[in-house]
């Protein structure tokens, strides 16, 4: 048996990797604390096209464990047979696709960024322009501006797991148009707490996670139903919800959005501390 302190377990701890990038058309990051610790935070980020077989528009979605709960979620994917039954065109990959009007496939079905309603661009191709394992602040980048075009010039987000355990998920867009609403969403089994606040509390399983909105300051969490989707054709998500904010793009067409989550279990918690840095200048 592994216990944290075994030989074996401290072996795995030096020769498996903390952090990874994958390649290839559909790249991915992971980010993890330890392989050992019962308090360990994980992080898994997507990046790649929606037009890639059997794709979703999940550009830049995550999925998130801490003490031992995984908090955010991918719904995964809709059952085909119900959907190609009722005569819909499932395997189209063009953006008037029968394919995207399904909820699990949507961007507004998952954990990342939705403008003004709209759906990502299923021709896109969202790149991991920076991945570091360095210990002080192992983090990705992804550059969305492909699956956001005609919707914004530059669409960015940069996930980064602190030596905290917490996790800083801050998005930077540019050449919206004034006004724009940009949606931030992450969908959880976990239960939430009272709307209406900068601060968003989750339980699960004996657990607890606190999801603060950095920036926007003005930002106030939401809570949207995804148990029962939009339409009669989609699959329910029972146990789920999406916990969200949204917040307006200024004159300049720039928004700026940061959010840190904690995990019950981290003892000195970076809030309070944090210094919002461009994603320019990460890891410097």
């Amino acid at each position: 048996m592994v216990t944290p302190d075994s030989p074996a377990a401290a072996k795995a701890e030096i020769e498996i990797p903390l952090h990874w990038y994958g390649g290839g058309r559909t790249p991915v990051t992971v980010h993890r604390s330890s392989w050992v610790e019962p308090n360990r935070t994980f992080l898994g980020v997507k990046a790649g096209s929606p037009s890639a077989n059997h794709g979703n528009m999940d550009i830049g979605s995550f999925v998130l464990d801490a003490d031992g709960v995984r908090w955010a979620v991918d719904l995964g994917a809709e059952g085909y047979h119900g959907i190609e039954s009722r005569g819909m065109n499932l395997w189209s990959m063009a953006q008037d696709s029968d394919r995207w009007k399904i909820f699990r496939q949507q961007n507004l079905g998952h954990n990342t960024l939705v403008i003004d309603g709209q759906l990502q661009v299923a021709a896109g191709y969202g790149k991991i322009i920076r991945f570091s394992s360095i210990p002080s602040f192992p983090h990705s980048i992804v550059d969305m501006s492909e699956v956001y075009a005609g919707q914004a010039e530059s669409v960015r987000r940069g996930f980064a797991l602190l030596p905290s355990r917490e996790v800083l998920i801050q998005d930077q867009l540019t050449g919206l148009q004034p006004g724009s609403v940009v949606r931030w969403g992450m969908i959880t089994p976990g239960r939430p707490s009272e709307s209406g606040n900068s601060a968003m509390e989750l339980t699960q399983g004996g657990q607890k996670l606190v999801l603060t909105i950095l920036a926007p300051r003005e930002s106030r969490w939401i809570v949207i139903n995804t148990e029962d989707p939009p339409n009669e054709w989609d699959s329910p998500n029972p146990g789920t919800c999406m916990v969200a904010f949204t917040s307006s793009a200024s004159e300049s067409g720039e928004l700026h959005l940061a959010v840190l989550i904690t995990p019950e279990s981290v003892s000195e918690s970076v809030l309070g501390a944090t210094k919002l840095r461009p994603l320019d200048q990460w890891g410097q």
